[in-house]
């Protein structure tokens, strides 16, 4: 049986699940992972694990994975580290005869990078998913765009308009020096007066979004379009230690809209937020999402399975459950490491 080798390079703990939904069904398929980091756990669901420069420029990374796909004859390159860079440069791995498991349109990478591009991309056909918002270019337009904002909401929030992970994101509170957070745990809230402290040594040079904090329920919506249809599996993070999924028929359709309008070839995942009973548009990732498995296990659907097929010519059939909610726990992948001397 002739091998077929993928490569996941630099992923999040997560890829540990998907390289397990991807292979499955597959004995053909050799999954090959690379890290910076020696220890990623998904290197146990790996056929083979190496590592991968660490400090390095965006160009001499290319370099890198041209070089890597040609030595390790990989025929399907799933990328994470510097994505957006290396989908931009997309021909340069179909030239070597190497499919690129990620979307290669760069002027939909460069709306979907930026939250702001993002809802000027859908305020004119959603324009009841954006949110009031404000972009602040200097330390005085924040100051004066959080006490606007405070008097029309409780809560205010902000992040840079090009993030990933929410690593800026905080949420202005002014309850955090008091008393009462004594025995609060670590979390993403910030007294306005540290957040101007902070923001004061900041240039600026990309804009600042603050806006209203959408307390309710987060909705992450794992979706693939097919030849029959797109996939839409809503996963409704509920707290603790499961999820539930929702098989909404109101959602699905406006997923399968905004599918429509984006036109994105891989597996992508769609991020919505309740706020007084309205759902907000968040973010959207043109990737595998971080709970993609929970989705897939849930629903019974193998998004990177049926996405992989489709890159490599193969059509799969699926089909939604019968069941409209199910619940599901997170997957927990416990890993003895080798002692460290």
């Amino acid at each position: 049986m002739k091998k077929i080798k993928i490569w996941f390079n630099h992923w999040f703990t997560t890829a540990y699940h998907l390289i397990y939904l991807m292979k499955k069904n597959h004995p053909e398929f050799y999954l090959i992972g690379t890290s910076t980091n020696p220890q990623a756990m998904y290197q146990f669901a790996c056929d083979e694990f190496l590592s991968e420069p660490d400090q390095i420029s965006e160009t001499d990374y290319l370099d890198f994975c041209l070089k890597f796909c040609q030595e390790h004859e990989i025929s399907v390159f799933v990328p994470r580290r510097f994505l957006k860079y290396i989908s931009e440069n997309s021909g340069r791995f179909t030239e070597i005869g190497v499919k690129l498991f990620a979307d290669t349109n760069p002027e939909l990478a460069e709306i979907l990078d930026d939250k702001i591009k993002t809802y000027e991309f859908f305020k004119t056909d959603f324009p009841e998913l954006i949110p009031e918002y404000d972009l602040t270019y200097s330390l005085e337009e924040f100051r004066n765009s959080y006490e606007i904002l405070k008097q029309k909401h409780s809560r205010i929030c902000y992040k840079l308009a090009q993030d990933e992970g929410a690593r800026s994101f905080r949420v202005l509170d002014e309850t955090t020096e008091s008393m009462k957070a004594l025995l609060n745990p670590p979390n993403t809230k910030i007294h306005p007066e540290t957040a101007y402290k902070i923001l004061s040594q900041y240039d600026f040079s990309v804009p600042v979004l603050i806006m209203p904090y959408l307390d309710g329920m987060e909705i992450s919506a794992d979706c693939l379009r097919t030849p029959s249809g797109t996939i839409v599996i809503p996963r409704y993070k509920t707290g603790g230690r499961f999820a539930e999924i929702r098989f909404d028929s109101e959602l699905i359709c406006l997923c399968e809209k905004m599918a429509g309008q984006m036109q994105i070839a891989m597996p992508f995942n769609i991020q919505f937020r309740k706020y007084r009973n309205k759902l907000y548009l968040l973010e959207i990732n043109p990737r595998m999402s971080g709970g993609l498995q929970l989705s897939c296990e849930g629903a019974g659907i193998n998004i990177p399975e049926i996405a992989v097929s489709q890159l490599l010519g193969i059509t799969q059939n699926w089909s939604y459950p019968e069941q409209k909610k199910i619940i599901c726990a997170h997957l927990e992948t416990p890993v003895i490491f080798p002692s460290i001397s």
